[in-house]
């Protein structure tokens, strides 16, 4: 598993992972657009196998990168989504 110090990023005080929720319904063809991205493909797999740490400092980096663009939220807010559904998040 990859960790913050290896990318040489910060430790993150505190996670507020509800700070990825933009939108209370997202159009499935939206949905889609935002994460067949192949730069947000780059970035997601780039999160395989990292802590939890490691991947909320990617999404507040990907974020601001993208200057909080529709698809950046719509993208960050999915892979939240995905964390919680399967549990690794509250």
């Amino acid at each position: 598993m990859l960790t913050l110090k290896e990318y040489h990023m910060e430790k993150i005080p505190e996670m507020e992972w509800s700070k990825f929720k933009f939108f209370d319904w997202i159009p499935t063809v939206i949905r889609l657009q935002s994460v067949k991205d192949e730069d947000w493909q780059v970035i997601r797999k780039s999160m395989l196998k990292t802590d939890l740490e490691f991947k909320y400092g990617i999404l507040e980096k990907w974020l601001a990168r993208n200057n909080y663009s529709k698809k950046s939220k719509v993208q960050t807010q999915n892979y939240m989504q995905a964390l919680r559904r399967s549990g690794l998040i509250k």
